[in-house]
């Protein structure tokens, strides 16, 4: 079975989003690999309309997640998971509304899983918004290395190649 361009293409987005993971200090490369894996598209104007879409979820669920941890601070904490969870849960509608609002209907179920990984993952974290920022910035450089990627001109590259090697 042949491994076709796009699977090569996502294989090297992937290892270049792991590269540069290694290079940060408090990035977490796993959201950059999946920004680049969702970003390699069919054609490059695919790659943009999901990179952007990616981008503008992102930011939306971090915003309000941090926003949500620090008000959640402010007021007595909520003694029982139960009524904690309720209150996230519920707050997925007003996200959802939110990415109806500004016409991101395409993005709202990412919108929604950064929200609950900023609050349900990062609740005790002394600084809810660091992890929120990595988060936006591990998604940005996978959606780039997605987006310049796929852009390269690999089956010019992966022809010229065939031909050179078979003469």
């Amino acid at each position: 079975m042949k491994i076709g361009l796009r699977t090569w293409k996502t294989v090297i987005a992937v290892f270049i989003c792991f590269m540069i993971g290694e290079l940060r200090i408090d990035g977490i490369p796993f959201y950059s690999a999946i920004a680049a894996i969702l970003c390699i598209q069919k054609t490059t104007s695919d790659s943009y309309r999901e990179g952007k879409k990616r981008e503008i979820a992102t930011i939306i669920g971090a915003i309000v997640g941090v926003i949500y941890l620090y008000v959640e601070r402010l007021i007595p904490p909520i003694q029982f998971d139960f009524l904690r969870y309720s209150l996230l849960s519920l707050l997925l509608i007003p996200i959802i509304q939110l990415s109806r609002l500004i016409k991101q209907e395409d993005g709202t179920f990412l919108m929604c899983v950064v929200f609950l990984s900023v609050t349900v993952n990062h609740n005790l974290d002394s600084s809810p918004i660091s992890f929120a920022i990595a988060r936006i910035i591990d998604t940005s450089i996978g959606i780039l290395i997605g987006i310049l990627v796929n852009h390269l001109p690999f089956d010019k590259i992966g022809k010229a190649i065939s031909s050179h090697s078979s003469t």
